[in-house]
């Protein structure tokens, strides 16, 4: 069983007489990147903040690497590096300098330490540069270096590719998975690109409406409408037609899509089933042209789905 690095439970939230929060729980592990996603509004960011000591709980706990935030707030707060909205540096000073700045705030960080970081965040050969002369990707890879100086156990990210281009969301993507499949920390990253989540995390947790609505690995959240079916597209040259031909076969669902036919087979014997269905179209007398087995659910589609909110509320 991995290391619980970040466990909340039962945090609750009120800002006003709005209650933001209701009930959260939910646990990191050490070496994993836990993307955290919900539409705007959901909790999110209240709860990042929450966790890193930046705004105070009404009721629950929060414990890192072990320490709770209420009991031993500096020993919890020792062990988290983040980045919250934007990474503030000196402009005016390189990378370097700005990290030697930040180490002065740390016992035990050494010259080497900071090498070390600016190599890992790929920055290695510009850190004597100024911030000021450095792209908004390079900027957000100097936070990273910055939240790691002190080898915390958790990471976290809150929307941490916002502004960035491929390439630096590329960058930043592997540096994060290395950071947590690598050297072991607990990566927790917001964000509201739903394809760079489905590329970076290993688990996601939902939120909607100040609530936990579960966590799951990718593989459980895109299977979760898919249940015990494949689904299949069929080409043929009557779609109609095709569907009374397979109309006998016990077990299955079909459905016309655009002039062609949607098929869910149950996987358990889904070769046999394909064959057959194929054989007996064929057997109508009805030009076969192709049998598609359709990707599964994308993780957009999944959230959606979950939380019932259109794709420009993602965030």
């Amino acid at each position: 069983m991995p290391e619980t690095v970040l466990k909340i439970e039962n945090l609750n939230k009120t800002l006003g007489k709005r209650h933001i929060l209701h009930d959260i729980s939910f646990d990191a592990y050490a070496g994993e990147v836990f993307g955290f996603l919900g539409p705007n509004g959901a909790g999110k960011t209240t709860t990042i903040k929450c966790a890193v000591g930046l705004i105070s709980i009404d009721s629950g706990t929060i414990s890192i690497g072990g320490r709770e935030v209420s009991e031993d707030f500096e020993g919890a707060m020792a062990q988290v590096g983040g980045i919250v909205e934007n990474p503030e540096m000196y402009k005016f000073l390189t990378a370097r300098q700005n990290l030697e700045q930040y180490a002065r705030m740390r016992d035990g960080i050494t010259k080497e330490r900071i090498d070390e970081v600016l190599k890992i965040v790929g920055l290695a050969n510009r850190a004597d540069e100024k911030i000021s002369k450095y792209s908004l990707g390079m900027r957000q890879r100097a936070g990273v270096a910055q939240a790691i100086l002190h080898k915390p156990k958790v990471l976290i990210l809150d929307e941490p590719t916002n502004g960035l281009d491929p390439a630096g969301i590329k960058e930043l993507r592997d540096i994060l998975k290395h950071l947590a499949h690598e050297e072991g920390v607990c990566v927790i990253v917001s964000s509201h690109l739903m394809s760079e989540m489905e590329l970076m995390c290993d688990r996601v947790g939902i939120i909607a409406q100040g609530k936990m609505l579960g966590v799951y690995t990718l593989e459980e959240l895109m299977n979760s409408s898919n249940g015990e079916n494949e689904r299949y597209l069929i080409r043929c040259g009557d779609a109609q037609k095709a569907m009374e031909a397979i109309a006998d076969i016990e077990g299955i669902e079909s459905t016309l899509s655009d002039d062609q036919l949607e098929i869910s087979v149950p996987i358990e014997g889904a070769k046999e089933t394909i064959s057959r269905i194929n054989r007996q179209i064929v057997l109508a007398e009805i030009p076969l042209y192709e049998v598609n087995l359709l990707e599964k659910k994308k993780l957009e589609e999944a959230f959606i789905e979950m939380t019932g909110n259109g794709g420009d509320q993602i965030g």
